[in-house]
């Protein structure tokens, strides 16, 4: 038994090491629309790679919807990041770092969450800002794994960040099919293929629950396309229980453009 326990961590940690490897490789640069109506691109991640840097983002998630400055180290490289908003990936080297929350324009402040991560080149990280079991705020670093989908599939995940809405399943209305079950808080869940469809109805259910607790309404899936759902809110209380949904497309290949071309700004200096 201990052996075959052992042989599926090594295999594992080899499948993740491959994704990683391909991710790194990718010469196709991402965009990211999120249902906030932002719209943000980043380079292709062999460039950064070459640069030896990584991508890396916010999504505000907190219901207690504070905005807040976020820092690598010592150096903010973002802010006001308002509740529900998602920032463009900013390329950050490839690192340790600890990365520290402050209220929006409070630098002198003492954090209110911090994290610490080691990056690796050529991949993209996701920092959701989110409460914890005490109403805190805390900080949740996520991999987004962006290597090529497949043609004939969407790629859909869940984080769930709603303090009060428990475990939670998340079904397709139109054929009851669970797409995703027992999620916990602060969790997130790995990308799952989803038949390309327009106008689907997802539920959000407690778990085991028939009755949804959140409807997300019209939703267009785009095969080859990721899609995050992050749901947020509180079932008691304000703002209400909702749902923020994020889409991430690779685009065309851009070899032939120098990397000073494809290079997206960052608010990283060293």
């Amino acid at each position: 038994m201990n052996r075959r326990i052992q042989l599926g961590l090594v295999v594992s940690a080899l499948l993740l090491a491959a994704a990683c490897s391909r991710e790194s490789k990718q010469t196709q640069p991402v965009t990211t629309t999120s249902s906030s109506g932002e719209t943000s691109s980043a380079a292709p991640a062999q460039d950064a790679t070459a640069r030896d840097k990584a991508f890396v983002r916010i999504i505000n998630a907190d219901p207690n919807n504070t905005a807040f400055d976020v820092f690598a180290g010592d150096q903010r490289i973002f802010e006001s990041v308002a509740f529900k908003h998602v920032t463009p990936y900013q390329e950050v080297p490839d690192q340790r770092f600890t990365f520290r929350l402050k209220p929006a324009g409070q630098a002198s402040a003492q954090p209110a969450a911090e994290n610490s991560e080691g990056l690796t080149a050529g991949k993209h990280y996701t920092l959701v800002v989110m409460p914890d079991n005490n109403n805190k705020t805390t900080l949740y670093v996520v991999n987004d794994n962006l290597t090529n989908p497949s043609t004939d599939t969407a790629q859909l995940r869940v984080i769930h960040a709603s303090p009060d809405a428990g475990e939670i399943d998340v079904v397709n209305k139109q054929d009851n099919k669970k797409l995703f079950a027992g999620v916990n808080f602060e969790k997130d869940t790995s990308y799952t293929d989803l038949d390309p469809t327009k106008k689907a109805t997802l539920e959000v259910r407690q778990e085991g629950q028939q009755q949804p607790i959140l409807t997300v309404p019209t939703a267009n899936f785009e095969k080859g396309k990721f899609y995050t759902i992050i749901v947020t809110g509180r079932m008691k209380g304000t703002p209400k229980l909702q749902t923020l949904t994020v889409e991430d497309q690779l685009g065309k290949a851009t070899a032939g453009t120098t990397p000073e071309e494809k290079m997206v700004k960052t608010g990283y200096k060293k």
